[in-house]
C-alpha cells in the first residue's frame, strides 16, 4: 500500500488529505476461496445380503428400504438422487428408497450442487435388487444384441416329422415393455416341435448347483390360444459329447398344472430344486454340478389351421431370494 498525502488552505487552515493506493501484491480478492466439491454416497447404513451372489457384495432384497445419506466434501446445499431404473427422483442429504420387485441391477447417481459458485459434482453406486440373473441376457432376453451374432442363431429348433418349423427374430413389442422377441413358427404337420440352446456351445448355457432352489420364469403367446407340453430347465450331460439329461424340473408334470399359453403375454413362473447332484457321478455329474443347463420348450399337440406362431421372451433363471 502508498500513502500519497496531498495539502490544501482552507478559510486558513491547513488541511492534509491522505489518499490510499492499494496494490494487489499480498491482498486476496474479497470472494472466499472455496474447497473442492467432491460428492460422494454414504451407503455405511445399508444392511446388504450377502447369502447370493452379488455386485461387489451390494445386494437388497425386493421390498426392502435402504437409507443412503450425503457424504459429499465441499459443503453442497443441493441433493439430487436419481436411479437408473427412472424410478422417481429424490432430494435431500438423506433419503430412503424401496424397490417392491427384484429389478437387477440399478444405478444410484448423486448429484450435489453449491449454489456459492455454481459448482457441481456426481457419483454413482451400483446395487443389485434381488437376486442376480444367471442366463446371458443376449441369448435369453433377446434386447441386448451383440454385434458378432443375433439371439435366434443360438437357438437349436427340431421337429421330428414331416412338418416344417423356423425361427426368427421378431424386432416390435416384446414381453414386459420390451422391443424384441422369438419368434417360432410351425405347420400344423409338425407332430412336434422343440425348442433349446443347447447345441451351440457351453457358453450359451449355464451351472446349476446342487442342493438349490431357482426360480425360471419367461413369457410367452401364440397366435392361437394352446397348452404348451413341456417348458423345462434341463442338462446336456457333463461328460460331451453323449447326450443325456438329469432334469430337476419339468414343468409337463401334473404337479406344476398346464402351461396356457393365449395370444398375450403370459408370465409363467416355477420354483425348482436340485438334489444332491453328486449321487448321480455315474451320469456325469460327480462334481455336483450340471454344467451345461439350458430352457427346453417342447410342444406335441394338435392346432388349429396351417400353422402356429409362437413368440417366446424375457426368459430367466435366478437363485431364490432368501
Amino acid at each position: 500500500m502508498i500513502m500519497k498525502i496531498s495539502s490544501k488552505i482552507n478559510s486558513g487552515i491547513l488541511v492534509l488529505t491522505a489518499l490510499s493506493v492499494l496494490t494487489g501484491c499480498g491482498v486476496s480478492d474479497s470472494k472466499t476461496d472455496l474447497d473442492q466439491l467432491k460428492a460422494k454416497i454414504d451407503e455405511s447404513s445399508v444392511n446388504f445380503t450377502t447369502d447370493l451372489t452379488s455386485i461387489d457384495g451390494r445386494r437388497i432384497k425386493a421390498g426392502q428400504t435402504v437409507s443412503l445419506k450425503d457424504a459429499s466434501l465441499g459443503n453442497p446445499d443441493s441433493w439430487e438422487w436419481s436411479f437408473s431404473d427412472n424410478s422417481e427422483m429424490l432430494s435431500g442429504q438423506t433419503i430412503s428408497k424401496k424397490w417392491d420387485d427384484a429389478v437387477g441391477q440399478v444405478q444410484v447417481i448423486l448429484k450435489v450442487t453449491r449454489a456459492e459458485d455454481s459448482a457441481t459434482d456426481s457419483d454413482t453406486l451400483v446395487i443389485q435388487v434381488g437376486p442376480v440373473e444367471i442366463l446371458n441376457r443376449a441369448v435369453y432376453g433377446f434386447e441386448d444384441q451383440e454385434a458378432e451374432f443375433t439371439a435366434s442363431s443360438k437357438w437349436f429348433y427340431w421337429t421330428p416329422n414331416d412338418g416344417t418349423v423356423s425361427i426368427a427374430m421378431e424386432n416390435a413389442s416384446g414381453a414386459n415393455g420390451t422391443n424384441k422377441s422369438l419368434k417360432l413358427n410351425a405347420s400344423s404337420s409338425f407332430g412336434e416341435f422343440q425348442l433349446r440352446p443347447h447345441e451351440n456351445g457351453p457358453e450359451f448355457l449355464v451351472s446349476l448347483k446342487s442342493n438349490t432352489t431357482y426360480i425360471y420364469s419367461f413369457y410367452m403367446k401364440g397366435s392361437q390360444a394352446f397348452t404348451l407340453s413341456e417348458a423345462n430347465f434341463l442338462n446336456v450331460k457333463n461328460d460331451a459329447p453323449k447326450e443325456g439329461w438329469y432334469t430337476p424340473f419339468w414343468s409337463g408334470d401334473a404337479a406344476y398344472g398346464p402351461i396356457n399359453v393365449t395370444t398375450t403375454w403370459t408370465k409363467f413362473s416355477y420354483k425348482f430344486t436340485t438334489a444332491d447332484l453328486a449321487t448321480f457321478a455315474d451320469e456325469g455329474y460327480a462334481d455336483g454340478k450340471a454344467d451345461n443347463a439350458g430352457s427346453f420348450f417342447k410342444h406335441f399337440n394338435s392346432i388349429t389351421g396351417a400353422s402356429i406362431d409362437v413368440w417366446v421372451d424375457e426368459i430367466s433363471l435366478k437363485e431364490k431370494d432368501l
